[in-house]
């Protein structure tokens, strides 16, 4: 269900919904956030957790390309 955030304002009741809520900017019809209700709580944290972890990977897969490539400039120099 889309709902604008003077619409939580004026009914809040809308947070004890059941169902996951698309906050949006009424002017614009753009998406600004999601509720979601405690129900999925336990299924959510579990997916916070996964995002969190593939973006630590990736990180550290960056900082790990960036480390070889220092390495190879550093074997390439040697050379010249």
């Amino acid at each position: 269900m889309k709902v604008s955030v003077s619409e939580l304002q004026k009914r809040p009741s809308l947070l004890k919904s059941e169902e996951i809520l698309e906050v949006v900017d009424r002017r614009s019809d753009e998406e600004v956030g999601i509720f979601v209700p405690k129900r999925y709580k336990d299924l959510f944290e579990r997916l916070k957790i996964e995002l969190e972890k593939s973006r630590k990977k990736e990180v550290l897969q960056k900082i790990k390309e960036a480390d070889d490539m220092s390495d190879w400039d550093e074997v390439a120099g040697d050379g010249l």
